[in-house]
């Protein structure tokens, strides 16, 4: 269980999650290692930065061995706060599902690139998981209130081509798609980047 920081282009970090073993499992742990890994990438100086899961998930959710999924919430809430205050863009490249935590990651990130095998779901009422304000507004930012309604309260999967035609991704491609979108990313204003994210923050 670690976070691999790579570096596949100039000024562009990626992390990679690489607990495959257990479809990229969120514990406290693992989103301790997360945050840790942001902030010793963010001493680099990064341009833009791309999240992605390691084999063909990009994260089933909380690790349920450890008991309740809320038990991961502190440190989930402390991980997303952190990508959202990076001043530079971040993207996830969503290569598979992303679940329940999994999906509340990927939406943290300013951009989502999918491919054709990714899906989000939010099963929170079937595991009697409770909602904050934090996570009901910014889904309904992210979907519009009828859709994030529907994801929540019924658990239902939202489809690569649903993402993208919906506006939740930006894209559906492979990794190589991700790294170019940070590429562009990166080649704007620093400045104007980082004014952009605190608009939408």
């Amino acid at each position: 269980m670690t976070v691999e920081i790579t570096w596949p282009a100039e000024g562009i970090a990626q992390l990679t999650i690489e607990r495959d073993e257990k479809r990229n499992a969120l514990s406290t742990s693992l989103l301790e290692l997360l945050i840790d890994a942001f902030r010793q990438t963010l001493t680099s100086h990064p341009c833009a930065i791309v999240l992605t899961g390691a084999g063909s998930c990009f994260s089933a959710g909380a690790d349920l061995a450890e008991g309740n999924p809320e038990d991961i919430y502190p440190a989930l809430v402390k991980l997303i706060d952190l990508i959202r205050a990076i001043p530079v863009a971040t993207i996830a490249y969503v290569n598979g599902p992303a679940i329940g935590a999994g999906a509340m990651l990927a939406a943290a990130c300013d951009i989502r690139v999918v491919n054709s095998t990714s899906f989000f779901a939010i099963p929170v009422a079937r595991m009697g998981v409770k909602v904050d304000r934090q996570l009901a507004e910014s889904m309904t930012d992210l979907l519009g209130g009828s859709r994030a309604r529907m994801l929540l309260m019924t658990g239902a999967r939202l489809s690569a081509a649903e993402a993208v035609s919906g506006g939740f991704a930006a894209a559906e491609g492979d990794i190589e798609a991700a790294v170019d979108v940070a590429r562009v990313c990166a080649s704007g204003d620093p400045q104007t980047i980082a004014s952009i994210k605190e608009a939408f923050s």
